[in-house]
């Protein structure tokens, strides 16, 4: 008994708690997609071995791995600690959230709090001041998403505009703060992830609605489930259409975006099936919870809607690039 309680607890604060068994993967894909890019660029159009190498023996690279890990698991800790209240009225979430499972206590999540966030802004710091201070303006927006006073997730438009802009965007957004690389193709796909990261905070408004509603009024409380489901519908189409006819335009004119972002509509493709059932469902929880997140994420199609995609990208971009 003695030899499982330090592991139990270890896996309770830093895994159960910053949830990173749920992003880790995601944002260390957003990094690469920052850093090969700018390579990609910055070498005629070419990448060798020799760079890749180059690429993953940089301190640069792993220092910016710690900081967005460390500020992430920051924002998660934050959140499953000022939603406690809100997660143990439904009885999933309860039971997802170690502190109101009574695996973590307030004193370890304010050390972990404090010690992630001296990380961030000290790891930050060694890029630029600009990246130092862009970070401190991340971690307040972090902090105060979920708590009091000022809990922007509880303010109609606002919860929906903050998690856009930083949330989900944050791993990519400050590897081109780092790499201060702000190019045509950079800001395309840092607007995809913002509407990306818009759909991902309705879906989860729409998954916890009839909670929600009994406790604090957000975007789709004032909307309504139907309407919230139609405009999470119309921002994935966006996505598609916009993507497809920039790439068409780069083909015939040269403006517009390279075959380097291909992986957005092999995505959009995989997702296809599920916003389908989106639109004809008549219990949206349960659906969002098997198809997006909570116990879907173990869920084996939700993992081929990711892998298969990107497998075939990843093939596609090693003839293009090298």
């Amino acid at each position: 008994m003695k030899d499982t309680l330090p592991t139990n607890k270890f896996k309770s604060v830093l895994c159960d708690l910053s949830r990173i068994g749920e992003w880790w993967l995601l944002s260390l894909g957003l990094i690469f997609f920052a850093f090969i890019p700018y390579m990609y660029r910055i070498n005629d159009s070419r990448i060798t071995i020799a760079n890749l190498i180059d690429l993953f023996t940089s301190p640069s690279l792993y220092l910016v791995l710690i900081v967005v890990f460390a500020a992430q698991v920051f924002l998660f800790a934050s959140n499953d600690y000022f939603d406690r209240h809100i997660d143990s009225l439904d009885e999933k979430k309860r039971l997802r959230n170690p502190i109101c499972a009574g695996r973590v206590t307030a004193k370890e999540v304010w050390a972990l709090l404090v010690a992630t966030a001296i990380i961030s802004l000290v790891g930050s710091l060694f890029f630029s001041l600009f990246a130092f201070l862009f970070t401190a303006f991340v971690l307040f927006v972090f902090y105060f998403y979920t708590a009091e006073p000022l809990r922007f997730k509880n303010k109609t438009g606002l919860d929906v505009i903050c998690h856009g802009t930083l949330i989900n965007t944050f791993p990519y957004l400050f590897c081109l703060v780092v790499l201060w690389d702000f190019s045509s193709g950079a800001v395309f796909l840092l607007t995809l992830l913002m509407m990306r990261s818009a759909m991902a905070q309705m879906l989860q408004e729409i998954r916890d609605y009839d909670v929600d509603k009994k406790v604090e009024r957000n975007t789709v409380v004032a909307l309504g489930q139907k309407k919230a489901v139609r405009v999470v519908f119309m921002i994935y189409l966006t996505i598609f259409l916009s993507t497809s006819v920039l790439m068409v335009t780069y083909q015939l004119f040269g403006v517009g975006i390279s075959k380097f972002y291909l992986l957005v509509l092999f995505l959009c493709i995989a997702y296809s099936p599920a916003f389908y059932r989106l639109l004809t469902a008549v219990d949206y929880r349960e659906l969002i919870e098997s198809l997006w997140m909570g116990q879907g994420r173990t869920d084996r199609w939700m993992a081929i809607r990711h892998v298969a995609p990107a497998g075939l990208y990843s093939c596609i971009v090693y003839f293009l690039l090298i």
